[in-house]
């Protein structure tokens, strides 16, 4: 338990009273960056980290620093190639990301759907199941792709209304993420 009192995080910038930004606008955005923490649950067992997850059109970059100088794991790549870089600075190969986090962490998260929950929105690859949402119509909880995802806080940026805090559920694997930033790029 202590594990997950680690991603509670401070206090999130409070939203400001402005219209809605349609989630198909957030959605839209193709250039960002995400920093803060992760942790993540399976069983008696856990691990956390703080994440840099930066995405830039089919490019994607994440990276997880864990905590007490046991070093950092990078996972680069796009739809075609994906490489893992270990904290002895071993590299793996793979075309597909979630086998290849698996067989290096011992978990995964699907990144290609994860990419879109980290913004709150649904990932067009798949339905979703569940939907609720808000007033202002942004997502606050959903199933899709067999995980349960959770919008706990929002931050403003910019415009835009974004995840600050973020659950997502998969059988027995819980994952908790917390933006302290958010990096926003025009196109």
């Amino acid at each position: 338990m202590v594990l997950l009192a680690a991603c509670a995080g401070g206090p999130a910038k409070p939203l400001a009273p402005v219209s809605t930004i349609a989630p198909a606008r957030i959605e839209a955005i193709s250039h960002w960056r995400a920093d803060g923490r992760v942790a993540i649950q399976r069983g008696n067992e856990g691990w956390s980290a703080t994440l840099r997850w930066q995405k830039s059109d089919e490019e994607f970059l994440l990276r997880l620093i864990a905590p007490l100088g046991r070093g950092t794991y990078q996972i680069t790549g796009n739809n075609q190639q994906v490489q893992f870089i270990a904290p002895s600075g071993e590299q793996f190969y793979s075309s597909d990301a979630e086998s290849l986090m698996n067989e290096q962490l011992g978990w995964s998260i699907p990144l290609a759907g994860a990419e879109y929950w980290l913004r709150g929105v649904i990932a067009p690859s798949s339905s979703a199941r569940s939907v609720n949402r808000g007033d202002d119509g942004l997502l606050l909880d959903m199933e899709q792709a067999g995980w349960r995802i959770s919008v706990l806080r929002r931050m403003q940026v910019d415009e835009f209304a974004l995840p600050a805090k973020l659950f997502m559920h998969h059988g027995d694997l819980k994952v908790r993420i917390v933006v302290t930033k958010w990096d926003l790029k025009p196109a």
